[in-house]
């Protein structure tokens, strides 16, 4: 009967049993001790061996020993972690649930991710909504204000339909609020369980952003999860009247995501961020959330594994207050406090330190990447992935001068300088580049755009010289060309001024396009192609002719023709979801506005 009870069990740290071998040995050892004599019996006689020398009883050393010994093994089996198959009980499964924030911002219309950044966060969302878990998907749009599009629903159809329609034109506002967008979230998902998730898409963000993202993130935790869409070279925002858009002073604007100052900013209170990837890892890292093992599964019966070890740590108690007599527990906690020296690290004695550098990459930590590499190839790409473009110049140089004939050593060396701000040194790079490899591409291509930004800032410079010396000559019209601003409409249009909270203000880097097209940073007329009147001739031209005025004798054939006319005259009507969602967004932001005081 007590051999099938033992069936079941198992050991959930079975290495632990290891440590027996020892024990085994030290018991042997110790009977062995026991039972030796100190070497006196041959020398002196029998009759005084009793008198002179002082012997404990066998017995006494056996049981002491014996009770060590089995101390030692029941330690070692409670270590273990003897375990039995147990039936849990079926709860109901809580559904996992996602409150999904969009950044709609202009700066998500840059194609530094093919073909742009919105494009590539509307696929992550579909991906959010293809997955096997049956995630509840909510999703809020932010710009310059902040809206809901969807509540938390199991209805990925609706949601689908209102995402393509998602779009910078459609927003009644121009910048970013992500301090407004954070708060909606965690308004949405106040009474819900903490295994709720608020997972924010976005392309980035200023100091006042960061700011407002610490102090959300602090409240949410790990309920906070960020994604961010773009790159740290960033790309011009292509306008659809043409060219691309400028701040104030007419220069082309280069969006970048500070991914580095993003992640540190959640990190540190336990929120998680991942860049975009092309696959779904960086989904399934930041939606991982641990869950109770009795959510685990689809709410039926489950089988779990219960520790009993800690039923023989209770056992050990009262053979550890034998021990206390003679001050065995306390030389026992003394030898367990002592410090363990740790010379050297566990990973250098099965990883090369590239090795290690690569793992930490892997782990999102370049910065600790780039202490460990030795490859300075290595090294200057962990820099340049920890933003610190001066490290990754030094690092280059120094694989430039081992490979002085590598075209690649040579580009790589003349970005990381163009990063830097060093501009001529990093245009001398890629002619070096291109001298020795002319098929080089992306070398010219760099070099023509470091070309275009140096005669760009010769150009401003010389503007700004002419426009002192016209201000030392003459007052000037106090009214510049911020004056001249288009006639107000229904919809509020973005101006350059306002974009300020968009976008981070490149002074001409290496990545920029600059065009000669004259341009301003307008948005677009959202109102393109709207139809949202009813069609007049609609029962004309779909219906059936003369089928209301011509008279018959079955009424119920003419309530036929005239349910059918009907049917022609709605599936007529356009379907316009961006049309309903601008309208809806613009009609919260003048209710909001009003609110205000």
């Amino acid at each position: 009967m007590w051999l099938e009870s033992l069936a079941g069990f198992s050991f959930t740290r079975p290495v632990w049993l290891l440590a027996l071998l020892p024990a085994l040995a030290l018991c042997w050892l110790a009977f062995q001790h026991a039972y030796r004599g100190s070497g006196w019996e041959s020398v002196l006689p029998a009759h005084l061996q009793r008198p002179l020398l002082r012997r404990g009883s066998g017995g006494t050393h056996r049981s002491r020993y014996l009770l060590l010994g089995g101390c030692w093994v029941m330690a070692i089996l409670a270590l273990a972690g003897p375990s039995r198959e147990v039936t849990m009980a079926s709860t109901p499964q809580a559904q996992p649930s996602v409150m999904i924030v969009l950044d709609v911002s202009h700066n998500m219309l840059a194609d530094d991710l093919r073909p742009t950044r919105l494009t590539r966060a509307k696929r992550k969302i579909r991906d959010i909504l293809a997955m096997p878990d049956g995630y509840q998907v909510g999703l809020i749009a932010y710009a310059g204000s902040a809206h809901t599009v969807t509540p938390l629903s199991n209805d990925p159809a609706t949601l689908t339909s209102l995402l393509e329609a998602l779009e910078p034109a459609i927003m009644p506002s121009s910048g970013r609020d992500l301090d407004q967008a954070l708060q909606l979230a965690r308004a949405s998902i106040s009474d819900l369980p903490r295994s709720t998730r608020v997972l924010l898409l976005t392309s980035g963000a200023n100091d006042t952003e960061l700011a407002a993202l610490g102090q959300h993130a602090e409240a949410l935790g790990e309920q906070l999860a960020v994604l961010g869409a773009g790159t740290l070279e960033g790309a011009p925002v292509a306008l659809e009247q043409g060219g691309f858009m400028r701040d104030d002073q007419g220069r082309i604007v280069l969006p970048r995501l500070n991914a580095r100052a993003l992640a540190g900013t959640v990190r540190r209170h336990g929120a998680s961020y991942q860049s975009m990837t092309l696959d779904n890892r960086d989904l399934l890292r930041l939606l991982a959330a641990p869950r109770p093992a009795s959510q685990a599964g689809n709410g039926q019966p489950g089988k779990a594994l219960q520790d009993y070890g800690v039923w023989l740590a209770l056992l050990l108690l009262p053979l550890a207050a034998l021990g206390a007599r003679r001050g065995w527990l306390g030389l026992l906690l003394c030898a367990v406090l002592l410090p363990v020296p740790a010379e050297a690290d566990w990973a250098d004695y099965w990883q090369r330190p590239d090795q290690q550098g690569v793992a930490l990459l892997e782990q999102n930590k370049p910065d600790a990447a780039a202490a460990q590499f030795e490859d300075p190839a290595w090294r200057a790409w962990a820099w340049y992935q920890a933003g610190d473009y001066p490290q990754a110049a030094e690092a280059y140089a120094e694989q430039l001068n081992k490979q002085p004939d590598d075209a690649d050593s040579h580009f790589n060396y003349g970005t990381a300088l163009a990063m830097s701000g060093r501009y001529p040194e990093a245009l001398e790079a890629f002619e070096q580049a291109l001298t020795r490899a002319p098929d080089h591409h992306p070398a010219r291509h760099n070099r023509d755009r470091i070309e275009a930004l140096l005669e760009e800032q010769q150009r401003q410079q010389a503007e700004q010289d002419t426009a002192s010396e016209a201000e030392n000559n003459s007052p000037g019209d106090p009214t510049g060309p911020a004056s001249s601003q288009s006639e107000p409409s229904e919809t509020p249009q973005p101006s350059p001024a306002e974009t300020r909270n968009d976008e981070h203000l490149q002074n001409g880097q290496p990545e920029s396009a600059l065009s000669d097209e004259g341009e301003t940073g307008t948005r677009p007329d959202a109102q393109q192609g709207q139809s949202g009147s009813t069609p007049q001739g609609a029962l004309t031209d779909n219906g059936a002719p003369g089928a209301a005025s011509t008279p018959t004798n079955n009424p119920d054939g003419m309530h036929d023709e005239q349910q059918q006319a009907l049917d022609q005259w709605l599936e007529a009507i356009p379907d316009e979801p961006a049309e309903l969602l601008r309208r809806k967004f613009l009609y919260q932001y003048q209710q909001r506005k009003e609110a205000q005081p």
